[in-house]
C-alpha cells in the first residue's frame, strides 16, 4: 500500500429497512469519493434491516456538511416503507483502523464469469482459464462487491469476447482500478485510468504493479486526459457526476467506440442518463440491471 499521512475519520452509520439500502448508499455516495460499505453488522442482525456507513475525514467533517446528509437523508425516509425510525450513529475511527476493517470484509469473489478478484492476504487457486485480480482497496473505492461494478464488467466482457480486443480504454474514476486491470486481462493493450482523488490514483497504481500490468495501464488526473478518443470508455461513478461529465466522456469516446456508465439508479436517474447522452448523438446498446442498480452502453455512431 502506498504510505500516506495519517487520517482520522468519521464513521457514519445508518440503519435502513433492507430494500432502501442501496438508495441510502447511493445518496451517501454523493458526499464522499471514498463511497460506502454495506451490512447487517453493527445494529443486530435483523435480515429484513441493513446497515450503510459513510467515512467522512474528521477534518472535513463539518457540522454544516452533516447537518445537509441527515436532512437529505431524512428526505428519503420520507419515501419509505412505514416502519421503525431509522438510526443513525457517529463514530471516530483512527487512519490505522481502515484496512483492518476492510480485511474482515473483502473475500476471493468471482465478480463475472472467468474474472476473480481477490485481497492480497487470502490464498486462491484459479481454475482452468480463470482470471485472477489481486488488489488491496486501501482508501480508494471498489472491491467488485457492488453491484454497479459487476455491471460495467459484464458490459465490458462482452465488447473483449470478440477476436480483436478494443485497441483502446479509458477508465475514468478508476477508484481501485478494477476496470481496468479487467481490460488488460481481457487482451486490451492501451489502457488509461483517471481519477480526480490522488490516493485512488495512488492506490490503483499499486494494485496494477502488484498485477504486473502496468505495461498496458498509465493512471493519472482528470487533467491528464489526452485529446485522442478511446475504443472504449467506462466510468462507474455517480449519476450525478455523469451527467456533469456527459460531454467529457461522450468527447473522449471515438466514432465507432463504445461508453459503457455505471453507479446510476433504475429509474429517474436512469432515464435522464439515457436521454443525456443520446442528446449528445449516443446510440444506447444495453442497459442491464441488479436489484436497484442499472448500468448502459452507448455506442458512438462512426
Amino acid at each position: 500500500m502506498p504510505n500516506h499521512q495519517a487520517r482520522n475519520w468519521l464513521k457514519l452509520s445508518i440503519r435502513c429497512p433492507a430494500e432502501m439500502a442501496d438508495h441510502v448508499a447511493a445518496l451517501l455516495a454523493s458526499f464522499s469519493p471514498q463511497g460506502t460499505e454495506q451490512g447487517y453488522s453493527g445494529f443486530g442482525e435483523n435480515p429484513e434491516w441493513e446497515t450503510v456507513s459513510l467515512y467522512l475525514e474528521e477534518t472535513f467533517a463539518t457540522d454544516e456538511q452533516l447537518a445537509e446528509i441527515e436532512a437529505s437523508l431524512e428526505v428519503l425516509r420520507g419515501v419509505s416503507p412505514t416502519g421503525p425510525a431509522w438510526e443513525i450513529k457517529r463514530q471516530l475511527i483512527a487512519d490505522c483502523d481502515w484496512n483492518s476493517t476492510w480485511k474482515k470484509q473483502f473475500t476471493p469473489l468471482p465478480v463475472v464469469p472467468g474474472l476473480v478478484i481477490k485481497p492480497s492476504w487470502e490464498n486462491y487457486l484459479p481454475q482452468p482459464g480463470e482470471k485472477v485480480i489481486e488488489m488491496d482497496p486501501g482508501m480508494a473505492f471498489g472491491t467488485g462487491h457492488h453491484a454497479s461494478t459487476r455491471l460495467a464488467l459484464e458490459l465490458l466482457a462482452e465488447l473483449c469476447r470478440g477476436q480483436r480486443p478494443p485497441a483502446s480504454v479509458l477508465d475514468y474514476g478508476c477508484g481501485t482500478g478494477i476496470l481496468a486491470m479487467a481490460a488488460a486481462l481481457w487482451g486490451c493493450r492501451r489502457i488509461l485510468a483517471l481519477d480526480n482523488d490522488p490516493e485512488a490514483v495512488a492506490v490503483a497504481g499499486q494494485n496494477i504493479l502488484a498485477n504486473q500490468l502496468e505495461a498496458m495501464i498509465k493512471t493519472g488526473l482528470p487533467e491528464e486526459l489526452p485529446p485522442e478518443p478511446f475504443a472504449v470508455v467506462m466510468a462507474n461513478i455517480t449519476a450525478d457526476v455523469l451527467l456533469r461529465l456527459a460531454t467529457t466522456l461522450a468527447a473522449a469516446t471515438r466514432p465507432g467506440g463504445h461508453l459503457i456508465l455505471a453507479g446510476i439508479l433504475v429509474g429517474d436517474q436512469e432515464g435522464a442518463i439515457h436521454r443525456r447522452f443520446q442528446e449528445l448523438g449516443l446510440e444506447l446498446d444495453a442497459q442491464p440491471r441488479q436489484k436497484e442498480w442499472a448500468a448502459c452502453r452507448f455506442k458512438k455512431p462512426a
